[in-house]
This record gives structure tokens, C-alpha cells and sequence, in this order.
């Protein structure tokens, strides 16, 4: 993310059977909305992370 200049990502990882970490996709949003409990702060700190100065 710090090469490409991204403050946000969703990244997705496969973890193979030796404990080996496989990037699959780098996603602009996450699917995180159908956890109840972090339907609050997820989207404030994203708010707060993409804020301009």
C-alpha cells in the first residue's frame, strides 16, 4: 500500500497448509458492513483516515 500511496485497502490472503501468506486482491472497500458491531466505528475511522487535512 505505502508504494502504491494507498491510505485504505481491503486485502484478501489465502494461508496455505505450511502457514505461507498468498495475496489474492487488493479491494477499495471490505465487506465488513454485515458485522453489526462494526458498523459504527469502521466507517468513522475510514472517515477520519480519508479526511483532508
Amino acid at each position: 500500500m505505502e508504494v502504491f500511496g494507498l491510505h485504505y485497502a481491503a486485502l484478501d490472503f489465502l494461508v496455505g497448509k505450511g502457514g505461507e501468506w498468498h495475496l489474492i486482491d487488493v479491494n477499495p472497500n471490505g465487506q465488513w458492513a454485515f458485522v453489526p458491531e462494526l458498523r459504527p466505528p469502521v466507517p468513522r475511522a475510514l472517515a477520519d483516515l480519508l479526511r483532508l487535512p
